[in-house]
């Protein structure tokens, strides 16, 4: 779905009717049908959308490389795969987010080691 997002053209991705309909026609080429893509559809749409808060909020620092394009990063594997199942919680402007240190301790939880001593 990121690479999806990427592709759209940047002044559509701001816009949540764009972002949307890329995710239905995601979905629907994946073989989704149904109610349940309208309701999985907006569950990724918030993800995505609080990952890209915490991001510019400076939390993922350590786990996002910022891209040449503004407003771009290239996502940890990790970030991601917390980011999937990491409890949404509302922030103080009534917005889908993530509990920033709840999010960086559960990278951190399940990042595997990399290098030597």
């Amino acid at each position: 779905m990121l690479q999806v997002v990427d592709a759209m053209a940047p002044e559509d991705r701001g816009v949540l009717e764009a972002r949307l309909f890329q995710v239905f026609e995601l979905l629907k080429s994946k073989g989704l049908r149904g109610r349940r893509i309208g309701s999985l559809a907006t569950a990724i749409d918030f993800r995505l959308t609080a990952l890209a808060r915490l991001d510019h909020a400076g939390g993922l620092r350590g786990w996002s490389v910022p891209q040449r394009e503004r407003g771009l990063s290239s996502l940890s594997v990790e970030a991601l795969k917390v980011a999937a199942d990491e409890p949404l919680i509302e922030n103080a402007q009534g917005k889908a987010a993530f509990d920033a240190e709840r999010f960086r301790r559960r990278i951190l939880a399940n990042v595997q080691p990399d290098g030597r001593a």
